[in-house]
């Protein structure tokens, strides 16, 4: 069944008519309205006139009480066309001249209107209506002021009547000529669809016949205009198309090929995470996780299914580390290598892990999301703890021959004397140098057995909140004589965001003296010693795992490659009369605080020790603390 305003014919046919009645419609209001206005105008400003006349000529007749001029006036003005009333009224609002009515001469009139009329101060234009058939006038109201004293107010009615007929006529004239105007408009607008609708239709059938398949078309333009022109885009697109189903066809063969490919090396790739013994974890720009690999799933205890979709913040809930330092790459969009981490599996067995993460991007450069690698330490900290222990062993025999050394001199000093004291005791120069020798190699002795067993004893850290930069300061303070009788120039380069850390103020004090000493004993006059407060590089904002830096750098001679090594080693040193454990007790001191103590140096340019120290906020729970 064919809709009559489903065809273009109809519709354009409907949709001009439509036009022309709205551009009618308005044009109709617009003039109806310009009409009306002009027409009220003009009646406006006659009664406004007469209003005005009738106030100028009853200022005499006012003054001098004269009521039949006052009557002769107001009859005179009511002679006039359309002129329904003329009144007159006092001082006191009473009628003293009534055209319609004398017999309200020196009454009150009570209506609001009438009130409203005495009490005008200025010209009034009031719309009501007037006697018994309740005919529309406009009520005009003029006062009568002689020297800014109202003596009086005249007020004219004139009817809207003639108005009124005047705006029906200019209602009916217009109609007519929107109706002529729309039988014009709708027989062109029939002619115009006429000729628009036929090659349409012909173009309508072609394009029929192109969706079944049919891309042989051809239309022959009748028309050099916008038709024509489309029937020619006609013919060249059915050209176009069967041009491009020919390339498509190719395309789509092409595309099943690398399809296939693309499965295959989607299969491919799936054989290696899946063979990976590495544990892989991807999660996308909000944080969920995408993919668990097989390593994954046995590490963690989830499964891919079960894991798939959630945030890792859920996922990792048991070990949070896991989710800051994936949620730090996501923020920050660079690496994060070898962190050390105990993972928490499902079951509730830690285990020791290394996490590196990296930004996953597409082909196109745009974020995807995060990697994460994990590598189970199991295997690795069991072997480190075998090394350590042979290392343990051999730093034992290393010490023990060093301590050895250290006591043999003294003990050979001491076992000297002792040869002789029964054949030279009594000789009195000997005695004195027994003395003398004797208790200073045993106090030599007992100094290095009191160092040794600093360095041995269990840490007793009285651990409080810790101010850096004051420490750092305090130290230079200390030796303040001897930079300045060196000419040493101090340079502070401390980070203004860095806050108190937890730590032992003493043991911290004597670590930074130890170092401050020997990079001004390193240098000659003249040199430089740099202290530098910072926040140590990598993932410093994951929770408890923030850590600063303390740098102290010299510029004297340096330190030699292979002494580098051994610097940190009890008994090695390269004072002449030093014990070698200043360096070692500082090593211990940082470590027992969770730190880490290194050296870089450069022969001939200078020497910085780096202390990497944990910042152990106030709201830490228990188990992050150091130990007091």
């Amino acid at each position: 069944m064919t809709f009559p305003f489903r065809s273009l014919r109809t519709r354009l046919l409907v949709g001009t008519v439509f036009v022309i009645v709205l551009v009618m419609t308005a044009v109709v209001a617009m003039v109806e309205h310009r009409q009306r206005a002009a027409i009220i105008g003009e009646v406006e400003r006659r009664g406004e006139s007469l209003a005005q006349s009738l106030a100028t000529m009853s200022y005499g007749p006012l003054l001098l009480y004269n009521f039949t001029a006052l009557e002769q006036n107001a009859t005179r003005v009511a002679a006039g066309a359309d002129v329904v009333y003329a009144v007159i009224l006092d001082a006191e609002g009473r009628v003293a001249a009534h055209s319609r009515h004398p017999e309200l001469v020196s009454q009150p009139l009570e209506s609001a209107v009438d009130r409203r009329a005495a009490a005008a101060a200025a010209p009034l234009t009031q719309a009501t209506v007037f006697g018994e058939h309740r005919e529309a006038i406009y009520d005009f109201a003029v006062p009568v002021q002689i020297d800014r004293q109202k003596w009086g107010t005249v007020r004219v009615g004139l009817s809207k009547r003639r108005m009124e007929a005047e705006i029906w006529q200019t209602r009916r004239e217009l109609s007519a000529l929107t109706v002529l105007i729309l039988a014009v408009g709708g027989l062109v607008a029939a002619v115009v669809a006429g000729r628009i609708v036929r090659p349409v239709r012909q173009l309508a059938e072609g394009a029929d016949a192109v969706s079944r398949g049919e891309l042989e078309q051809r239309i022959e333009p009748s028309t050099i205009d916008e038709i024509g022109r489309l029937a020619e885009a006609f013919n060249h697109m059915t050209a176009q198309l069967l041009h491009q189903r020919t390339a498509l066809e190719d395309a789509n063969t092409e595309l099943s090929r690398r399809f296939r490919e693309l499965a295959d090396l989607k299969s491919y790739t799936d054989s290696i995470l899946s063979s990976l013994t590495t544990a892989v974890v991807t999660i996308d720009l909000e944080g969920r996780v995408v993919m668990l690999n097989p390593a994954a799933e046995l590490l963690t205890g989830f499964f891919a299914g079960e894991a798939v979709t959630r945030y890792c913040t859920e996922v990792f809930a048991s070990t949070g580390e896991i989710a800051d330092v994936l949620m730090e790459t996501l923020t920050s969009h660079s690496p994060i290598a070898g962190i050390a981490l105990t993972l928490t599996r499902r079951n509730g067995v830690t285990i020791p892990i290394e996490l590196s993460t990296a930004p996953l991007k597409g082909s196109d450069g745009k974020d995807l999301g995060v990697v994460g690698v994990f590598r189970d330490l199991s295997a690795v900290r069991a072997l480190e703890d075998r090394l350590q222990r042979s290392d343990r062993l051999a730093a034992l025999g290393t010490l023990a021959a060093a301590l050895g050394h250290e006591i043999k001199n003294p003990l050979t000093s001491i076992l000297t004397f002792s040869r002789h004291l029964s054949r030279r005791y009594a000789d009195e120069g000997f005695r004195e140098k027994f003395q003398k020798v004797v208790p200073r190699e045993l106090e030599r002795i007992n100094e290095i057995v009191e160092r040794l067993m600093e360095l041995a004893r269990p840490p007793r850290l009285h651990v409080a909140t810790v101010q850096l930069p004051a420490l750092l300061d305090g130290v230079l303070d200390l030796y303040g004589n001897e930079i300045e009788a060196k000419r040493t120039s101090v340079t502070r380069e401390y980070a203004r965001d860095i806050p108190p850390i937890q730590g032992d103020e003493n043991a911290l004090y004597r670590v930074i003296v130890n170092l401050v000493a020997n990079a001004l004993e390193a240098m000659a006059p003249g040199g430089r010693l740099i202290l530098r407060l910072a926040w140590a590089e990598g993932p410093r904002r994951l929770g408890h795992h923030r850590r600063v830096q303390i740098e102290i750098e010299d510029t004297g001679p340096g330190i030699a490659a292979r002494e580098r090594d051994q610097i940190f080693n009890p008994f090695y040193t390269t004072k002449e009369g030093g014990t070698g454990l200043g360096l070692a007790i500082a090593h211990k001191i940082v470590e027992e605080h969770g730190g880490t103590v290194d050296v870089a140096s450069t022969p001939g340019v200078g020497t910085t020790f780096c202390i990497v120290l944990p910042v152990i906020p106030d709201d830490a729970p228990p188990e992050n603390r150091l130990p007091g």
